[in-house]
């Protein structure tokens, strides 16, 4: 069965601040999911305020090219197909 997700979004579509990749969730607060677990695989952001939760959609060549701009190195870069 596959996990419900509130709502996929485009990596483009998610703002940066500091080492945290940032939305608008509809509770008024921020999906939420730090660069570092996005470096490893992960591609779920989660609301700290509401059980809601978001898939970031990429290709390897965007998660590749996001990383690399914001100066994450190969050791902690981990990519997974989708």
């Amino acid at each position: 069965m596959d996990t419900f997700h509130y709502e996929e979004v485009r990596l483009t579509e998610m703002r940066v601040e500091g080492e945290m990749l940032r939305y608008p969730c509809p509770c008024g607060d921020l999906f939420e999911l730090s660069v570092k677990d996005f470096a490893a695989g992960a591609d779920v952001a989660q609301c700290p305020t509401c059980s809601l939760t978001l898939r970031i959609i990429c290709t390897d060549t965007e998660r590749r090219a996001f990383l690399s701009q914001h100066g994450v190195e190969g050791s902690e870069l981990c990519l997974v197909s989708v």
